[in-house]
């Protein structure tokens, strides 16, 4: 029997994002940040049964590159799905701009 789930894969680029914020947020409160993180895991997660989960983004570029989008919390994690894979590309704060990232 087949699985019907995708695999996930986080580029190095959105596995040093997920440390960076974590490390952030455990200066102030490290409960905090392993809820967060746990949160972010828990979402990208879903995406294992359910790849097309997050929004396409606004932004016409990454609309373009078939980016889609799910938010947690104030972070956005874009992501691609290519057959049957999920690629993570980046999790950043959803006020830091974005479009020169990619």
């Amino acid at each position: 029997m087949t699985s019907n789930k995708y695999s996930i894969r986080l580029l190095p680029i959105a596995e040093q994002d997920i440390q960076d914020i974590i490390l952030y947020i455990a200066s102030e409160n490290i409960t905090a940040a392993y809820k967060l993180a746990d949160k972010i895991e828990a979402n990208i997660g879903r995406l294992r049964a359910h790849p097309f989960l997050g929004k396409t983004p606004t932004d016409q570029k990454l609309l373009m590159m078939g980016y889609r989008v799910i938010i947690v919390e104030d972070y956005l994690i874009f992501y691609t799905v290519r057959s049957r894979s999920i690629l993570v590309h980046r999790i950043i704060h959803g006020a830091r701009d974005f479009r020169d990232l990619f």
